[in-house]
């Protein structure tokens, strides 16, 4: 039985993880900030989990979501290209800031996995298929220059 957090944990991927993990016996806890997840996502395991609602672009929540728990699914995000090109700078802060936020706070904390979400978009219209992991690509909006950097930054931290 593992302890898991995970972050966008009540948006439709975040709620479907949470409801796997419960169902094989680990414990949950949820982080979002439900502006765009929803509690009703999280019916199906009510009780079962433990809710922490927070932003990861603040680091104190993601520091304190990250205490002791051995892994991290990071659902989080921003996630609409059209958005990001309405308001890169909150895209940014969301996608990247907020990426990095859990990171340091996954290390700090002494977390031993972290899986995160990443998109189609950070290859943008490359027109090589299939697509494969480890292909630089050349996203087209600032969510796929986000979710590019993210990766980066796990690469990174993975590295440390």
């Amino acid at each position: 039985m593992a302890r898991c957090l995970i972050t966008g944990g009540a948006g439709f991927i975040g709620s479907h993880i949470a409801e796997a993990l419960v169902g094989r016996g680990d414990e949950v806890r949820v982080l979002d900030d439900l502006s765009t997840g929803k509690m009703e996502n999280l019916a199906g395991i009510a009780g079962r989990h433990e809710f922490v609602e927070g932003d990861i672009r603040d680091f104190e929540t993601c520091r304190r979501a990250a205490e002791g728990v051995e892994m991290i699914f990071h659902e989080a995000a921003l996630a609409s290209v059209v958005g990001s090109v309405a308001d890169p700078v909150r895209c940014d802060a969301i996608n990247v800031g907020g990426t990095l936020n859990m990171l340091v706070a996954a290390r700090e904390a002494g977390v031993g996995v972290f899986i995160m979400a990443s998109s189609s978009a950070v290859y943008g219209d490359d027109p090589a298929l299939p697509k494969v992991e480890g292909r630089e690509g050349r996203p087209l909006s600032p969510y796929g220059v986000s979710k590019s950097a993210g990766e980066k930054y796990g690469q990174v931290f993975h590295a440390l």
